[in-house]
Order: C-alpha cells, then structure tokens, then sequence
C-alpha cells in the first residue's frame, strides 16, 4: 500500500515538473556614462520598457560605470532610457535651527536624456554592452 501511494507522489511530482512554464530570458547590461567626456560620477539609469507587458528596471551609477543586474528580471526588447544625475551645485540651505546646512542639488543631466529622453535601446538576452555618451 505503501508503494502505491509513493508512486502517486512520484509520477504526481514527474507530471508537475513537466508542466512548469520556461523562465522568461533575462536581460543584463554594462557600461559606461559620460557628460561632455567626464564620467558621471553617480546616479541612476533607468530602463522604460516600449513595449507592453515588461517591467522596468535600473541601475546605479558610479564612478562612470553602470551595471544591470540579472535580478533586476527586465526581458529583451525596446527600452527608453533615462539618465539622471543629481548633483551639489556648492550651495548649501541654511538652516539657523539645526545648525547645520546640507548640501543644494540640481540635475546635471540635461532633460532630453531623463524627463523627456531621446534615448533609445534594444537589450537582447544575456549581456549587452551599453555606452552611453551625453553631451550637454
């Protein structure tokens, strides 16, 4: 009775397993980013998918370097990208309560690569190398 009942798990976890959906392809990407030739030094790019259905994703920027990780789960296909950068102008707030004053920051990067990007890619499965070269 026993080895009945076994089998049904067996032949029940075989079906199971058989049935699973594929995982979906992920996409990854790597590069650089630079503004008038000087790496950004940090910040953030942002995937936007074109096409319905996917997911967005992002990924830090530091040093000039930018790293989209499998994790992030973003499948191939057509993404607008943002880059956005906010940087200290050297301005501080003043702050006569708390005694301190923190840095003022405004958005290096100039809107046609963020809030109103012309920038455009098409991220393939595995790893694609992106360099993304702006100019003020």
């Amino acid at each position: 009775m026993r080895s009945r009942a076994f089998a049904r798990v067996v032949l029940l976890c075989v079906f199971a397993a058989g049935c699973a959906t594929k995982p979906k392809p992920i996409a990854e990407a790597t590069g650089s980013v630079t503004l008038d030739g000087l790496p950004v030094e940090a910040g953030i790019v942002s995937f936007i998918p074109m096409d319905d259905g996917k997911i967005s994703g992002g990924a830090a920027i530091s040093a000039g370097r930018y790293k989209l990780y499998p994790g992030s789960g973003i499948e191939p296909g057509n993404y607008r990208v943002e880059i956005r950068w906010a940087k200290p102008t050297g301005e501080k707030v003043k702050e006569p309560v708390y005694g301190h004053s923190p840095d003022i920051f405004a958005e290096a990067i100039p809107a046609k690569y963020n809030s109103e990007s012309v920038l455009t890619v098409e991220l393939t499965k595995g790893t694609n190398a992106l360099d993304f070269s702006l100019e003020k």
